[in-house]
């Protein structure tokens, strides 16, 4: 680690040195301005604002910014010298081949699972898995369906909106959902799709333990802070250890499906692959064909 005085005297020459040999740098900086540089590596200043705009948390610029550099440097430094001492080019670009064609199969392998193998999991087969190994798939935290509003305790027609809530009648809730467009501090209506209570305890007024409590039951409950009034109507209830509902498990099962098809599948496509370029005369044999 650079010390900081030492790095104080080090940013002083680096600079001075930018400086005198600013107007004569022959080097295309694509616009932008050189803040310092090692060999032919640069720092630039927009690039290091950017750093500072995306992770100076608490710490002031000048800190930050001189911890950055610091870090800059010892990289750029220790890279410069590593050029220098590891001569072998044809070895790194032979490295660099062999990343690039695993990075290339491995994307391209990713992406024929997910356009083929994925389509190829049918609902019959989800539910034939979920019916033999419905053990597999218990509840790991309570979920809930139902509807969220809060409002300002001196909202307007409160027990309106209180029947509202509770009912599920088309026409109550298109009175509740205009009614919310001026009035909510907050409206979530999750009937149809399942929500985590730690989820749900995180916007509310309520720790999810207590929101658990209320919960339990299938009924409508109401609440308050200071300012506010929360309503809820609770339509379903999973709690912990029961089984997953199917819509709930279809995504893990299908998952499942795919990672124990998807070994035999790549082996098919290679294969396929294969075949199609023999019999196409892609392949080109210079010496003896292997029988």
């Amino acid at each position: 680690m650079i010390r900081k005085g030492a790095l104080n005297t080090v940013f002083q020459v680096l600079l001075a040195m930018l400086l005198l040999s600013a107007c004569g740098d022959s080097v295309n900086h694509g616009g932008k301005t050189p803040y310092i540089g090692v060999g032919d590596e640069y720092l630039y200043k927009e690039d290091l604002e950017q750093a500072y705009m995306a992770n100076h948390t608490q710490k002031d610029s000048a800190a930050f910014m001189q911890e950055y550099i610091e870090h800059w440097l010892e990289d750029a430094l220790l890279y410069s010298r590593a050029k220098h001492n590891v001569s072998s080019s044809k070895e790194i670009a032979r490295l660099i081949e062999s990343y690039k064609k695993s990075l290339l199969l491995n994307i391209y392998q990713e992406r024929l699972v997910d356009q083929q193998l994925d389509k190829e999991i049918t609902a019959e087969e989800i539910a034939s898995f979920y019916e033999a190994n419905s053990a597999m798939f218990k509840m790991e935290e309570p979920m809930i369906k139902g509807l969220l509003l809060k409002v300002s305790k001196k909202a307007p027609k409160l027990d309106a909106v209180r029947r509202w809530c509770k009912s599920t009648e088309p026409a109550e809730l298109e009175k509740l959902e205009k009614y919310t467009l001026t009035n909510a501090q907050l409206y979530e209506y999750f009937y149809d799709s399942w929500m985590p209570i730690s989820a749900l305890a995180a916007k509310i007024a309520l720790s999810e333990e207590d929101l658990k409590q209320k919960v339990t039951k299938k009924d409508m409950i109401e609440f308050s802070d200071s300012a506010s009034l929360y309503i809820m109507n609770i339509s379903d209830y999973l709690p912990v250890g029961e089984l997953k509902p199917l819509d709930l498990a279809e995504s893990e099962i299908k998952e499942l499906l795919v990672n124990s098809r998807k070994a035999d599948f790549l082996q098919q496509v290679k294969k396929d692959i294969y075949n199609e370029a023999i019999s196409g005369g892609k392949v080109k044999y210079f010496m003896n064909k292997p029988e």
